[in-house]
């Protein structure tokens, strides 16, 4: 320990006593002494020094030690400061009171030279341990709070790129299919209304909002002859157009783009009693997020008006 990292404070109003404590501990090159006379000079100190460790007198006028003990805890620089009792009394009643005010050892007078010495070693010793791992945990703090913000701001910058990425799909889909490009706005809004009924999550609901615009992303892969054509399906025409969910959930199922996504695209066709498609899923061994989008999705195109059917009142949905 350096001179200039641990200072003693000694505190008694016997001048003597002070002189023979700073002689014992000057044999020690490795501390910085300040003597002071009484608690009011001690406490000052506190506040005005970096003061280390306190060898502190019981038996003191105006403010006695444990006085000092009990006003160093409303300093702030004092809370953390071992404190060691040096008194003469040596009563049962003293020893419990000065651990009781927070003190960290007892050690009456008269007292031996070297063992003051290795006492105070020992908790200079423990205080130095103790302001280093201190220190440690700033040091690691501040780095934790670097990292997290440096997280954050690649999770911004992820979330920004899987925003454009959408939205680029969402324009592709709209482009092959202009009938229904303002119905995959409309079921992202309503697949975030249903997600907060069943899931106060944040991320769950953003997340659900954000890629139920991709429910229908697989229609890229159907023919405009099919996509747009204006009357009904024959047969053929209709399990054609049920692959899009096939494209969909493949063009989304792969690495870094969230299962969340392709579970929407795969599965938002599918019932819960089995006879959807087409992956023919029941109940809840469809993903949660599918079934959402899947309800968002046939409310809005129930009560939208298409050229084979008018639009459903909110009393007939």
């Amino acid at each position: 320990m350096k001179s200039s990292q641990f200072n003693i404070l000694i505190v008694d109003d016997n001048s003597h006593n002070r002189r023979i404590l700073a002689s014992v501990l000057s044999r020690e090159r490795t501390y910085s002494l300040t003597l002071v006379s009484s608690g009011l000079t001690a406490l000052e100190a506190v506040k005005r020094e970096n003061i280390d460790l306190i060898l502190l007198d019981i038996m003191m006028p105006e403010m006695d030690g444990f006085q000092v003990a009990e006003n160093l805890k409303t300093i702030d620089k004092g809370r953390t400061i071992p404190v060691i009792f040096i008194t003469a009394d040596t009563s049962s009643d003293s020893v419990t009171r000065a651990f009781k005010k927070g003190g960290v050892d007892y050690i009456t007078k008269p007292f031996n030279a070297e063992e003051l010495i290795a006492r105070v070693n020992v908790h200079a010793k423990l205080k130095q341990f103790q302001d280093e791992l201190k220190e440690k945990n700033k040091l690691l703090e501040s780095k934790r709070i670097l990292l997290l913000n440096e997280v954050n701001k690649k999770t911004e910058e992820i979330d920004n790129i899987s925003t454009a990425l959408i939205t680029a799909l969402e324009s592709a889909n709209k482009l092959n299919d202009t009938d229904t490009g303002n119905h995959i706005k409309r079921v992202s809004k309503y697949a975030a209304v249903l997600a907060k009924k069943v899931s106060d999550d944040y991320d769950f609901i953003r997340k659900i909002e954000m890629y139920a615009s991709l429910h229908d992303v697989g229609k890229v892969g159907i023919p405009d002859s099919i996509l747009k054509n204006p009357g009904i399906f024959t047969l053929e025409e209709k399990e054609e157009m049920k692959k899009h969910v096939l494209y969909g959930g493949q063009m989304l199922a792969y690495p870094g783009i969230p299962k969340m996504a392709a579970n929407i695209a795969r599965y938002h066709h599918e019932k819960w009693d089995g006879t959807g498609y087409a992956a023919s899923l029941k109940g809840n061994n469809i993903p949660l997020e599918a079934r959402i989008v899947a309800l968002a999705d046939v409310y809005d195109a129930l009560g939208t008006k298409r050229v084979y059917k008018e639009a459903f009142s909110e009393d007939k949905m």
